[in-house]
């Protein structure tokens, strides 16, 4: 009955840690948009396929999560870096995110030049 209730255990230990490793890999979003729109009815000359704008959509999220982990490796207070964050959530191209990144490297740069070699 030990025994058992042992290698019970074990094969809900091994399916729970196998259903959180893949869960874990699965980075890629899926993005839908609509496969028709109002303009294409009467523009559909403006209007991109719907495989371009998925493909636009997908690399808007994958710059918005490049710009989050850039914002975490940041060396800045966690209020400003919550900020930060929620503006990115709001405005993925605003320039106070951009700013902060770049006054932050502009600081590292005047940094590792003032470093005598």
């Amino acid at each position: 009955m030990k025994n058992l209730t042992l290698l019970g255990v074990a094969v809900v230990g091994i399916f729970v840690g196998i259903q959180t490793v893949q869960a874990q890999d699965t980075v890629k979003v899926k993005s839908y948009v609509k496969k028709r729109t109002l303009l294409n009815q009467f523009e559909s000359d403006y209007v991109l396929p719907a495989s371009k704008r998925i493909a636009l959509k997908q690399s808007r999220i994958a710059y918005q999560y490049h710009t989050k982990e850039i914002l975490d490796t940041l060396d800045i207070s966690d209020r400003k870096r919550k900020r930060l964050i929620e503006e990115l959530k709001r405005n993925p191209f605003s320039e106070r995110i951009q700013e902060a990144i770049a006054n932050e490297l502009e600081v590292e740069e005047n940094l590792t030049s003032s470093v005598p070699d």
